[in-house]
């Protein structure tokens, strides 16, 4: 029998992730969200619209919890009575750990925390799992590593490291995407249109990005490829040297670490 995957809070994240697994297929899937409407295109991807919380989580083997950080401790109060010894119960909210989870549950079934990026939107994310729950068996831990290999690449990772993963990998889409937007200027600057500049930068970006995947070599050395003695590249290069684009780069993930950690409770 397939297994049976429910969400409630099937907004940005939570709809992402049921699309995802919807076009993969093999899933019974079912969902509720507060705003009927944002359930309609999972609807045409063949997720079941449940009309409550509770009749989510009554039918679910792996109950993905969606809502926002400040809604997922009311919510499992409220949906506690229907989750069973066999529940998965996975929540995706930022800064909520899995002590206060258990907690809001009388630790009635597994919890496990997973960390997604925002490239899960296109089926690309990076996903941090903690799998720590003693209640978890280790064919628990392996059907969830699959459900979420699917989507994209996952890591697993202890409840402490969440801050980390959160300052380089959760907030990491804005550093690039505020590089990207560094280079479209540059080109509108140099006289593209901002839609050409904006296509040639997503094609740069993506290009690297497989290039990175794919080779040995160290990211340094893919840089040095480039760069010909006395030509432009170079020159280029030295001006970000100059400015400490890696310096900023490595103080900014601190930054956004050191805020993490006040956050998680």
């Amino acid at each position: 029998m397939a297994l049976h995957i429910g969400c409630i809070g099937c907004g940005s994240m939570g709809g992402a992730l049921m699309g995802g697994l919807a076009r993969q297929g093999g899933y019974h899937l079912s969902g509720y969200n507060r705003t009927p409407e944002r359930m309609r295109p999972l609807e045409e991807l063949g997720v079941r619209r449940l009309h409550s919380p509770s009749a989510v989580a009554e039918v679910a083997d792996v109950l993905l919890i969606g809502v926002k950080p400040r809604q997922v401790l009311p919510l499992l109060r409220e949906v506690r009575s229907a989750l069973r010894r066999e529940t998965l119960l996975v929540s995706v909210a930022a800064g909520v750990s899995r002590r206060r989870i258990v907690q809001a549950v009388d630790a009635r079934c597994p919890v496990v925390r997973c960390m997604p990026n925002t490239p899960a939107l296109v089926g690309m994310g990076v996903f941090a799992l903690c799998l720590e729950d003693d209640l978890l068996s280790e064919e628990d831990r392996e059907v969830l590593r699959q459900i979420f290999a699917r989507l994209g690449t996952c890591v697993e990772l202890a409840e402490n490291e969440f801050p980390a993963f959160s300052a380089l990998m959760g907030a990491g889409p804005a550093y690039a995407f505020s590089m990207m937007q560094g280079l479209v200027q540059a080109g509108v600057t140099l006289g593209f249109a901002h839609r050409e500049a904006r296509r040639m930068v997503a094609a740069l970006f993506s290009g690297s990005a497989m290039m990175a995947e794919q080779s040995d070599e160290a990211l340094q050395q893919l840089r040095d490829n480039v760069c010909s003695p006395g030509g432009l590249t170079i020159a280029g290069v030295n001006v970000l040297d100059r400015a400490g684009l890696t310096g900023i780069l490595v103080d900014a993930v601190a930054a956004a670490h050191a805020r993490a950690r006040e956050m998680e409770d």
